[in-house]
């Protein structure tokens, strides 16, 4: 080997090493779901489509040192039928998340749009994760006619997701954790009515699991000034687990008259579980919305389904759900589908 030869491969070493170290240091991982199924919602035609939800994201973490990590979180939903992104209002490229942040001792802290607290953890409470649009009752009646930022994504703002917003997760002790969230930025632009946003969101959610209770109670505020409240409970250490949540959600007049609501107060209920047989998950609910959205009155909702574990990442599934308005005709939703995440 020439001298010039070994210069060179001292040099290309003195690169290698801290880019492996930096390697072995930082992280990033894509992920998703891809979902299809076939149904027919109320007295609607029969699609092809998303029955749950199919998305794909970016994960990435960067090892700081000293227990703390630099993290970032992109993800983005899609329509299967047609490979187009969702059609969830103004649709976002990263409508799921896009944040960036920091993790350490004293927990984790992100900035960017992501779900508040109530609506990324209410999933423990409904045995579809309120995930499923032909069974899930929580798709129905969770956080009545409560919108989490009102003025973007589409004319009705966004029912789960903040922009603009500071998101804290604390580290859990003894099974107990603390979430919050605030909006950091105001639209000076009025809606229809000539609101304009009056306060800065916040959300707040104190969660509890230790493997076999859970418990989640959160509280929640939107930049107009509606709130909302919701207490889920669950538990089961076996095959069998049941679930049970309440919510409550206060608007305000200006958005009574946007939304076309008569009531001030919205209210719901829902009691649920889950049965383990080998590979196939049996799922039963029956939930209440007190009121009804516009005209609809009191209405009473029961659902079934199955699931079925075709390996760890695939399953096959259908579900039959069931609603019935005091002041309208019922309808029915049914479907079947298969799911794949990677």
């Amino acid at each position: 080997m020439t001298r010039s030869h070994r210069t060179w491969l001292a040099v290309l070493s003195a690169w290698l090493v801290p880019a492996s170290a930096a390697c072995a240091q930082s992280s990033m991982t894509l992920y998703g779901v891809v979902d299809a199924g076939i149904y027919r919602l109320a007295r609607g035609a029969t699609s092809i489509g998303n029955i749950q939800r199919s998305y794909w994201g970016i994960k990435g973490i960067e090892d700081l040192g000293n227990g703390y990590a630099a993290l970032f979180h992109l993800q983005s939903r899609f329509e299967i039928d047609t490979g187009r992104l969702e059609a969830s209002g103004g649709a976002p490229l990263f409508y799921g998340e896009s944040t960036v942040g920091v993790k350490g001792p004293f927990g984790q802290l992100r900035l960017g749009r992501a779900m508040t607290p109530m609506w990324a953890l209410d999933w423990q409470f409904d045995p579809w994760y309120n995930f499923d649009r032909v069974a899930s009752i929580a798709w129905q009646i969770y956080h009545p006619a409560y919108r989490t930022d009102p003025y973007r994504n589409g004319p009705l703002g966004d029912y789960n997701r903040a922009n603009n917003g500071v998101f804290y997760d604390s580290p859990v002790a003894r099974g107990w954790s603390v979430h919050l969230a605030a909006n950091g930025e105001r639209s000076k632009v009025p809606d229809a009515n000539g609101t304009v946003e009056s306060k800065r969101g916040l959300a707040a959610g104190v969660n509890y699991d230790d493997g076999a209770a859970t418990f989640l109670v959160s509280a929640e505020r939107n930049s107009v000034n509606d709130k909302t409240y919701f207490v889920g409970l669950a538990y089961g250490s076996g095959p069998t687990r049941v679930m049970a949540s309440a919510n409550l959600t206060d608007l305000t007049a200006a958005s009574q008259v946007f939304l076309g609501e008569s009531r001030r107060r919205r209210t719901s209920a829902m009691l649920a579980a889950t049965h383990r047989i080998g590979a196939a998950t049996f799922k039963v609910g029956v939930g209440r919305d007190f009121q009804g959205y516009g005209r609809s009155g009191a209405t009473n909702y029961v659902s079934a389904g199955v699931s079925y574990a075709l390996s760890r990442r695939t399953q096959v599934y259908a579900g039959l759900g069931h609603g019935r308005p005091s002041s309208e005709g019922s309808r029915t939703n049914v479907g079947m589908g298969v799911n794949h995440s990677f």
